[in-house]
């Protein structure tokens, strides 16, 4: 028999999305991360946002094909935490609210991209 839960227990978090690309129009933020200095690194976009420099994220583009380790990625407003397998590349829809705070770890020591998009890309 399952557990129910309690549905009062779980707040909802507001999302900006569309359903295609953004009043501004199409943006990316293309990020590198060197594992081999850190296993562990955290974005807070927040005022890079008030200066207008993105609206929202809608989509990561992932490249983890030169890594022999798991890439994860956590949004911690979310709660989603997306792991990414090693040698993999692709497009994620990504639950980012705004601000935009993420954080990104790899045992791989290796150098890996991760791009924000503040438009969908379905794989």
């Amino acid at each position: 028999m399952p557990v129910n839960l309690n549905a009062g227990r779980f707040a909802s978090v507001p999302l900006q999305r569309t359903l295609g690309v953004p009043e501004g129009g199409p943006k990316i933020v293309p990020i590198i991360l060197d594992f081999s200095a850190s296993s562990s690194y955290f974005l807070d976009y927040s005022n890079q946002m008030v200066m207008g420099f993105m609206d929202m994220v809608q989509t990561l583009w992932v490249d983890n094909f030169g890594n022999t380790q798991i890439l994860k990625i956590t949004i911690p407003a979310s709660q989603q935490v997306l792991q990414i397998p090693a040698g993999t590349q692709g497009y994620f829809p990504c639950l980012c609210p705004n601000p935009v705070k993420i954080q990104f770890d790899s045992a791989g020591a290796t150098v890996q991209q991760v791009t924000l998009m503040n438009f969908p890309v379905f794989p």
